[in-house]
């Protein structure tokens, strides 16, 4: 499964499985395989390298708040679709990263590297379904890298472009 965690105003990818009490995840950059339990509701213990680690998750609307060792902050959780709708709603500075809300084949690049793009002009055609979609840009900027060619196939979240 793959998410984007708002940690503090920051995205970070992360993609885990879950397996028999085992997870295996990619946070960002990194890899990390861990044991895990559920302690009881909104607590859970890991075990990374020999280190026990106990989490506390508590719920408030659309975020969470994340407890480790004394230390709380305040998470959302969005998968790919939440994010690339949430991003097209909101002001970007920097660099805004277009993910494919679904899986599908890249069918037609409607820009090039390089070029200038208002907000909602759209970058590309995916194919979903025997359904065309035209992604969008999320803001007004320079489109800086199309990560994907047509005819490509994407898993949901790839990334497809960047924007800045």
């Amino acid at each position: 499964m793959k998410y984007t965690a708002v940690v503090d105003g920051k995205s970070i990818e992360i993609e885990f499985e879950a397996k028999n009490g085992t997870i295996e995840a990619r946070i960002g950059n990194r890899q990390y395989t861990l044991e895990s339990s559920n302690v009881e509701p909104g607590v859970y213990w890991f075990n990374l390298q020999n280190q026990s680690i106990e989490v506390r998750v508590t719920s408030a609307g659309e975020t969470f708040t994340v407890s480790i060792a004394g230390q709380s902050l305040p998470v959302e959780i969005v998968d790919a679709r939440s994010a690339l709708k949430k991003a097209a709603h909101r002001g970007h500075e920097g660099l805004a990263q277009v993910r494919a809300p679904m899986p599908g084949k890249v069918v037609r690049l409607l820009v090039a590297e390089g070029a200038e793009v208002n907000a909602n002009q759209g970058l590309l055609v995916m194919e979903a379904m025997k359904m065309q979609n035209e992604i969008k840009s999320p803001k007004k900027g320079v489109v800086r890298k199309l990560s994907v060619a047509e005819g490509v196939a994407v898993n949901s979240g790839d990334l497809l472009a960047s924007i800045e």
